[in-house]
Order: structure tokens, then C-alpha cells, then sequence
């Protein structure tokens, strides 16, 4: 009786063994596959993309100038696809009145919490990033802000340098397209366009 005991538990742990080394080869097919997948469908994030403007006719002059440094930013380097969200209220400016006044009298930012852009890179490939340099590229997609969804277009500065990949984008965006009212009080102060810059930066390592 005993015999046939321990035959019985030699053929179960033989049957064990076999099931894990079987769950192991599958893990590492899946792991292999996953990292293969991993290198042909790249995606970088970001989550401090800087994005400043400044609307004053002297551009000397701060006053009305606005910094965020929380943009979120993606790139599928595949399909050269692009997306970006700002919140609103992340935008910081020298003088707290003006900020308040950004936030609740121009942006509305408790309705329009967020800016966004969805579009894809023009003249881009995957191969910019595997060398330090510089290569001038192109953006078309949507930009929404305020609640008005525009089409999108402007030159990109793509700067490739150890490890880091770097978008600079500059462009202007007129109030008036976004249904956003500017006091008549200030507007002698601004331009009918306000130039905003963008700098996206991506770690490759």
C-alpha cells in the first residue's frame, strides 16, 4: 500500500513540474512578445511640458505673462500621433489679481478646466531619435481651448540630444477665435495675437 502511495505522489509531483515548467515557458513567451510589441509601438510621456505666453505689446514688459510648467504630453513614435492637456489654472503669473482675473474672468477655468491638443508631427521619423541633432518638422491637428475646438497648425523644433528629445513649438493664438473677452481697459495693452510657446521635452532612456 505504501509502494503504490509513493508512486502516486512521485506521479503527482512529476505532474506539478510539469505544469509549472509549462506556466514558465508561456511567461516568458509572453514577456518576450510583450517587450517585442514594447520596441515596435513606442510611447513617451511627460508630465512637466513647460507652455508660457505673453500677450504684451512690449515684450519687454511681464506683466501679462503667464508660465505653467504641468503640460502632459504623449508621442507615439509609430504613427507620429501627438497629444497635450494644460490645466488651465497651472498657468502662474507675477501678480496674483491678474491671475485670479485669468482664471475667472477670461478662462473660466471652473467650466474649461483644461487646454488640449490632438494632432500628429509632419516630416517626423522615428529615426530623428536615435541621433543627437536638430530637424525642423510640423504639427497639424486640433487645439481646443475655452470650450472652442480650432484646427491646428505650426513649425516644430525637434532637438535630439542625449537621450532627451525636445519639441519646440511657437504660435499665436488670438482671443477673439476662443470667445474670449478682453477688457477694453487692457486691450491697448495687448496684441490681437498672443504668441505662446511651447517646450515638450521627452526622456528616451
Amino acid at each position: 500500500m505504501r509502494k503504490g502511495q509513493n508512486h502516486n505522489t512521485l506521479k503527482q509531483l512529476q505532474v506539478n513540474l510539469k505544469n509549472f515548467t509549462m506556466k514558465k515557458i508561456l511567461l516568458v513567451i509572453i514577456l518576450f512578445f510583450a517587450a517585442f510589441a514594447g520596441l515596435h509601438a513606442q510611447t513617451y510621456k511627460t508630465r512637466d511640458g513647460n507652455i508660457y505666453f505673453n500677450p504684451n505689446k512690449n515684450q519687454n514688459n511681464k506683466e501679462y505673462s503667464a508660465l505653467s510648467k504641468e503640460a502632459t504630453a504623449v508621442l507615439k513614435v509609430e504613427t507620429s500621433e501627438v497629444a497635450l492637456l494644460v490645466p488651465m489654472k497651472s498657468f502662474h503669473f507675477n501678480n496674483a489679481l491678474l491671475e485670479e482675473h485669468f482664471n475667472e474672468n477670461y478662462l473660466h477655468t471652473n467650466k474649461y478646466p483644461n487646454g488640449t491638443y490632438k494632432g500628429k508631427l509632419i516630416g517626423f521619423d522615428k529615426a530623428m531619435l536615435t541621433k543627437d541633432g536638430e530637424y525642423k518638422i510640423s504639427s497639424e491637428g486640433r487645439m481646443e481651448l475655452h470650450g472652442v475646438t480650432k484646427d491646428f497648425k505650426s513649425p516644430v523644433l525637434l532637438t535630439v540630444k542625449g537621450g532627451v528629445a525636445t519639441f519646440k513649438c511657437d504660435f499665436p493664438v488670438k482671443a477673439a477665435d476662443y470667445n474670449i473677452e478682453i477688457p477694453e481697459l487692457v486691450k491697448p495693452k495687448l496684441m490681437e495675437s498672443t504668441p505662446l510657446n511651447a517646450t515638450i521635452s521627452f526622456k528616451m532612456n
